[in-house]
């Protein structure tokens, strides 16, 4: 039986290093990427998102998962619930492309984080190591400091 590895980029939550490897034990951090044309955002739900945006960009943190670890995370993202919906989008990095699986929520109306997602975002900018500007810009308009 092949285990099969799958790319897949976190922006969000799962920037963190530590809740990854909670979340799904078989993956593995890769490399820091960027997707260019889609801009950042909390939705009305209160957790992270991108969407589409000319002009704009979204650091993260590309993984590879087993095909389980994509079932936890659809499960973690409520996939079947119609929270997020799954993407294939190219990422990228110093070491060139990488088509990565994207969770994008099918709300991407501007909302507020939901309490206890703040401190889980800033822990994944800090395990990420994003860089200030880049948070100050696209992140802490949405979410603060804690």
């Amino acid at each position: 039986m092949t285990n099969l590895k799958s790319y897949y980029f976190a922006y969000g939550s799962n920037l963190s290093k530590e809740q990854m490897a909670l979340r799904c034990p078989e993956s593995d951090y890769l490399i820091s990427g960027r997707l260019s044309g889609y801009a950042w955002l909390i939705n009305s739900g209160g957790y992270a998102s991108v969407k589409p945006s000319p002009n704009a960009f979204v650091l993260g943190e590309v993984f590879t998962l087993s095909e389980q670890d994509i079932e936890y995370l659809d499960n973690y993202e409520c996939v079947s619930e119609g929270m997020y919906d799954k993407y294939i989008l190219s990422i990228q990095t110093e070491e060139g492309l990488f088509d990565c699986l994207v969770y994008v929520a099918s709300d991407n109306d501007m909302g507020k984080p939901q309490a206890e997602y703040i401190e889980r975002i800033n822990a994944g900018i800090k395990s990420a190591n994003l860089p200030d500007d880049y948070v100050e810009q696209w992140i802490r308009p949405f979410v603060p400091e804690n």
